[in-house]
């Protein structure tokens, strides 16, 4: 297959070209569940009971196993996807700690993580004046 942009044959505008196209398709869609989940674990207002805090840690690690897939392939090859991906996945592999405190730092760990992901899946538009 040959592509000709402005008689440039280049693999530059071909790669050009394939991000264009990218842009076209809607980012992928985060689940309602995934913000109500980290607004329990990160909302300013809340501190979740020692109750509380297991069920969160099933819900967030659900949320993150839903994220990750989500990540477009060419999007999961960039930096700043590609180190938010590992965290999750290892935080994901790790045996939470049975105290209070240690999984109360785990599971704001694995929302942060998520956060970043939402965040980079999910841009806010920028404001036009």
């Amino acid at each position: 297959m040959r592509f000709d942009v402005d008689g440039d044959t280049s693999e530059a505008v071909l790669l050009r070209v394939l991000e264009g196209l990218r842009r076209t398709f809607p980012p992928p869609e985060v689940p309602d569940s995934t913000f109500e989940v980290l607004d329990a674990v990160l909302g300013p207002d809340h501190v979740p009971d020692e109750d509380e805090v297991p069920l969160l840690v099933m819900r967030m690690r659900g949320s993150l196993m839903e994220l990750i897939p989500a990540v477009p392939p060419h999007d999961a090859v960039k930096p700043d996807f590609a180190k938010l991906i590992a965290t999750a996945r290892k935080l994901l592999n790790t045996e939470p700690p049975g105290d209070y405190l240690g999984i109360r730092l785990h599971l704001r760990r694995m929302a942060v993580a998520g956060l970043g992901l939402v965040d980079l899946l999910a841009p806010l538009p920028v404001p036009t004046p």
